[in-house]
């Protein structure tokens, strides 16, 4: 069975107390993987690590520019994966793959308006 580790700090980790719970499939009642069952301490974790990530990582450094390129190339790897991930989703909460499907067929134009966005915001002077 599929075990998914949380991702902190740029890395896959198990939780904090090694404890994970199972997913089932509605379709099947059967579980079909395993999360890692996160707690306080992770979340703390995972909060100090995108603070971080934010304030002294490349991050801050990119021009607004720099930053909508990136979100459009997020909306580049959705849609290229749309349907894994459809069918995962589907596997997860029984929703039918045509919704999921059209649902991650669009998902991808929120990051590339969010980028377009602020592209945008870069060109408007105080």
């Amino acid at each position: 069975m599929q075990k998914y580790k949380m991702y902190i700090d740029g890395e896959y980790v198990v939780s904090a107390s090694g404890k994970w719970f199972d997913s089932y499939n509605p379709d099947t009642g059967e579980p079909w993987a395993q999360i890692a069952q996160g707690n306080a301490e992770d979340a703390d974790r995972a909060v100090r690590a995108a603070h971080k990530a934010y304030t002294e990582g490349p991050w801050p450094q990119l021009t607004p520019s720099q930053r909508g390129l990136l979100l459009h190339k997020l909306g580049d790897l959705v849609a290229r994966d749309a349907r894994k991930l459809a069918e995962a989703e589907v596997r997860d909460n029984g929703k039918l793959i045509a919704e999921m499907q059209g649902q991650l067929n669009y998902i991808p134009q929120c990051y590339y308006y969010s980028g377009e966005a602020r592209a945008e915001f870069a060109l408007v002077k105080p």
